[in-house]
């Protein structure tokens, strides 16, 4: 779905910027390969060994690049001066710790839209949470202490039916959930 939808945002002549997928390293090539078989005219780049530093400068050319969240770190400088179209995060929950390296560099990105792909957007704490809507619509959910203190303490240590519905309230019209089989 990723996929087809930066196809129609370069067919329809919305995408100037390449688009940039973060994943972990085990499914780099996985992407690589469903692109090419679902999505055939995007142009593709993956950045990933020491033969990725010499693509620096093509990054413009291509209209997908996809990365792993430890490269991306590691190149951050590159990545950050480079506008992206779309920054998709596969497996977002890697950048659940706000104060993490991950976290901030995705965060730092010049991008006119975000997506988060995960299957646990929560595994430990509501903080988890804030971390990704942080990522897809700063302030959405206020600081981190101002979400603490408002949704994750009352719903957390206190089992506060209001704050939990108003906090549903907040992120469900940006949640996409797969049902069925």
């Amino acid at each position: 779905q990723t996929l087809t939808h930066i196809l129609i945002e370069k067919e329809s002549g919305r995408m100037e910027h390449p688009c940039l997928i973060v994943a972990p390293t085990s499914v780099l090539r996985n992407w690589i390969n469903e692109s090419i078989k679902f999505t055939p005219t995007l142009s593709l780049l993956l950045m990933h060994g020491q033969s990725r530093k010499s693509d620096f400068k093509f990054l413009k050319q291509y209209d997908l690049v996809v990365t792993s969240f430890p490269l991306l770190v590691r190149d951050a400088e590159v990545m950050r001066e480079q506008e992206w179209h779309i920054v998709a995060l596969d497996e977002a929950q890697n950048i659940k710790n706000p104060k993490s390296l991950a976290a901030q560099v995705c965060g730092s990105l010049k991008a006119k839209h975000r997506l988060c792909l995960t299957g646990t957007p929560m595994e430990n704490h509501l903080g988890e949470l804030w971390s990704l809507f942080h990522f897809l619509s700063p302030g959405l959910l206020g600081s981190l202490a101002d979400f603490r203190k408002r949704y994750q303490l009352p719903i957390e240590q206190g089992n506060d039916a209001d704050a939990r519905a108003a906090l549903q309230r907040m992120v469900r019209p940006f949640i996409l959930r797969r049902s069925g089989s």
